[in-house]
């Protein structure tokens, strides 16, 4: 399952090779709710449409479905953060290709911290993210 990110800004960049990331966001001690693991993939495309698509490859039994809305808005607020080389993502194919999912403890918010994970990890490969460094 394909989906294009539309997204805008100033200053668009593109992965200039393959990178992957892993976020795995799970704490056990504590209340239930808190288990996510995605791993995603970033791609040039080969694609003329110049946007960013995000590429479902996960079977419902690895990350349900219910979940994509948390990992499409960790990806919008990733893009905002200063230490993001641009403004947004072009010619760009993200692909979730595993994960790992737990029917007690699996939350919307887990796999949108997993994902910010993941990405952060993708992108500083790719040479397009920065973390702060701390004072």
């Amino acid at each position: 399952m394909q989906f294009y990110l539309y997204m805008t800004g100033k200053e668009g960049v593109a992965v200039p090779g393959r990178c992957r990331g892993e976020g795995r966001f799970v704490r056990q001690m504590g209340p239930p709710g808190r288990y996510g693991v995605i791993d995603l993939v970033l791609e040039p495309t080969k694609e003329s449409f110049g946007h960013c698509v995000l590429s479902w490859e996960v079977s419902e039994s690895q990350i349900p479905l219910v979940f994509l809305d948390g990992v499409i808005s960790a990806i919008k607020h990733v893009m905002t953060e200063d230490g993001f080389a641009g403004d947004y993502l072009y010619g760009t194919v993200i692909r979730v290709v595993d994960g790992d999912y737990n029917q007690t403890d699996s939350k919307l918010s887990c796999y949108a911290k997993a994902t910010v994970l993941a990405l952060h990890a993708a992108l500083t490969e790719a040479g397009l993210y920065e973390p702060a460094q701390a004072a």
